[in-house]
């Protein structure tokens, strides 16, 4: 049986060891937080305190970085979620969507776009990313599931794609950055949008 003194020192490692794992994840979101897309291991190690050589040692490579910082941020994520009842009147669902979106999409907005950066060259990057957007399809038709299943069965995949569209991360960001609206503007385009598309129900 071991005892403290055989225990406590490689505890100890263990415990150090993981808060260099997180102080480096928090290093590169504050970071992308502050506006810089693609930041440097070397400004990365400063942030975090750290050596350059220890993000190595922690992690292989800006990707196996990547991941680290979405699962690091995949709980607070699904809390932002929330529930939203489908059997609930559609004008409360509607304005509970678009709450939803803002509140994640504004939350996620400077590590998506770090992300996206990398997307094209990282398989679990994209793998991540394209796991959020079926995500939030999926929760689209879910919460409008029987505006969906009232439409003529040849309307009803236009309808399902209009409304990915719509509460897309692309969308909001275009709302925000490239019309550069407030959040209560881009909430109130993505509102009026949503009923349009289902007014029809």
């Amino acid at each position: 049986m071991l005892d403290s003194a055989d225990v406590t020192p490689l505890d100890g490692r263990v415990a150090r060891s993981r808060r260099t794992r997180a102080a480096i994840v928090e290093a590169l979101v504050s970071l992308l937080e502050e506006g810089t897309p693609q930041p440097t291991v070397e400004e990365i190690a400063v942030r975090a305190s750290v050596a350059p050589r220890t993000v190595f040692q922690h992690y292989a490579d800006r990707e196996a970085l990547f991941a680290a910082v979405s699962a690091y941020r995949e709980a607070h994520l699904q809390a932002l979620m929330g529930a939203i009842d489908p059997a609930s009147p559609l004008a409360q669902r509607i304005d509970e969507i678009v709450a939803q979106r803002a509140r994640v999409f504004e939350w996620i907005a400077a590590v998506r776009r770090g992300a996206l950066l990398m997307e094209p060259f990282s398989e679990s990057v994209h793998a991540s990313l394209e796991g959020f957007r079926q995500a939030k399809r999926a929760e689209l038709q879910r919460v409008f599931a029987s505006e969906i299943a009232a439409r003529p069965a040849g309307e009803r995949d236009a309808l399902i794609a209009a409304l990915g569209v719509a509460g897309c991360w692309s969308s909001w960001d275009a709302l925000r950055v490239q019309q550069q609206l407030s959040v209560e503007e881009a909430s109130a385009a993505l509102r009026l949008t949503l009923r349009a598309l289902l007014a029809a129900c």
